[in-house]
């Protein structure tokens, strides 16, 4: 009888935003194969549940489309003409992402304010706010009410 793999709670998470990763800064490029979920399964250590759960968040993002008895592809909006461009505050979560995985900006280091961000990247202060909210919920930042948003210390590089 096989033995049940057991997943760290909150890995989906963890494989969503690496995968995001691949997809914003064109290591998966548009109309390219994701990897099988088996393969996947293997790269992270996890359970195929939890890679379904992490490509389920990708597809509702938009990122990824599922082509029935082939596989799911990253979307390419070039070739879907019904397709809307990444929505601008998970491009701008994307920037932020990777300014923190290179060491731009290091654990403990604050974050751009909001204001900040709608002037740097020309949006609403609600896309700024989305894209902060986003990297708050991959557990990436830590807000200090009334202080501001910094890099948390755990953050795995």
């Amino acid at each position: 009888m096989p033995t049940a793999r057991r997943t760290a709670w909150g890995a989906y998470r963890r494989i969503t935003d690496a995968l995001r990763q691949r997809v914003t800064d064109g290591t998966y490029a548009p109309g390219t194969r994701i990897p099988a979920e088996a393969a996947l399964c293997a790269e992270f250590g996890v359970s195929r549940n939890t890679v379904r759960r992490a490509l389920s968040v990708l597809q509702d993002e938009d990122l990824v489309k599922i082509r029935p008895g082939v596989g799911r592809f990253v979307h390419d909006p070039t070739t879907d003409p019904t397709a809307q461009t990444l929505p601008r505050y998970l491009s701008i979560a994307a920037d932020l992402r990777h300014q923190i995985t290179t060491g731009h900006l290091a654990p403990g280091d604050m974050l751009p304010s909001e204001a900040q961000l709608k002037k740097r990247y020309g949006v609403a202060r609600y896309t700024a706010r989305r894209a902060l909210r986003s990297l708050e919920e991959a557990d990436l930042i830590t807000c200090v009410h009334g202080k501001g948003r910094y890099v948390r210390q755990d953050v795995p590089r």
